[in-house]
């Protein structure tokens, strides 16, 4: 029991910008089982409302906050109020994120590339950027950014989605260099292909099924599969790693 010890979040405080739905809202329920409350936000509240009610069932308390992660007032607002309400910051979870058209380079607008890094990577870079200063001053925090298999693999027709995922991780290493002194530790988390509300058709259809079919384990990997590592990233278990890149898809990218 003492070595599960070290896994025990109870009364942390985590911050979930995309907390509301798929890894970001796995990763809610995982840190709320271990005993964090969680702050959920997103553009639309009731959206992070409708998400909270099901986390506190579980006993922890869950702030909804609207927060836009591509406006920097937006960010600090959010930064503000968690203070106020729980006066520290615990754990981070930047989960925020968009696609993008599906293009190529030399059919690809300005607008979807600029749409996908401002969600995907400079939203990331707000909110670590106002938390840290948190943790910095807490001397203690972690900071769990979710990029994507995409960023080990070129894929056709996901340049602007490809490069902001490889710039989180860049991102997310030169903060653990920065803040390693502070006891603060970074971490980037590379989810492949997990089955959700957004791709399950598509994994039923016959496409789909090909391709599965040439995947080591023959399935996409199911979110509950990552509460584990989230809870280790966000825990004391994981004090002395930090600026790693974890890449977790069945061995799809073998």
């Amino acid at each position: 029991m003492a070595n599960l010890s070290m896994f025990d979040l109870s009364d942390k405080i985590a911050v979930i910008p995309g907390g509301h739905s798929g890894i970001g809202y796995t990763a809610a329920e995982a840190l709320a089982e271990a005993g964090a409350n969680v702050v959920i936000s997103a553009r639309r509240l009731e959206r992070c409302q409708e998400a909270c009610l099901n986390v506190e069932k579980l006993g922890v308390k869950c702030l909804p906050v609207r927060c836009d992660v591509k406006d920097t007032g937006s960010v600090d607002d959010l930064v503000e109020t968690v203070m106020r309400e729980f006066g520290r910051i615990d754990i981070l979870v930047n989960s925020a994120g968009i696609s993008g058209d599906i293009k190529r380079v030399t059919d690809m607008s300005l607008e979807n590339w600029d749409s996908v890094m401002n969600v995907d990577l400079t939203g990331t870079f707000l909110c670590c950027g106002a938390v840290a200063r948190v943790m910095v001053k807490q001397n203690s925090g972690k900071i769990i950014n979710i990029a994507s298999a995409s960023s080990f693999k070129a894929m056709v027709g996901m340049a602007a989605y490809s490069a902001a995922k490889a710039g989180v991780v860049m991102l997310t290493k030169t903060l653990a260099l920065e803040l390693a002194r502070y006891n603060v530790q970074a971490n980037t988390l590379s989810p492949g292909y997990f089955i959700t509300a957004l791709n399950k058709d598509f994994f039923d259809s016959e496409a789909g099924q090909k391709m599965i079919s040439m995947w080591p384990m023959r399935r996409p990997g199911n979110l509950e599969e990552l509460r584990g590592i989230i809870v280790y990233l966000g825990s004391s278990a994981s004090s002395y790693t930090t600026g790693t890149e974890i890449l977790i898809d069945g061995g799809q990218w073998l």
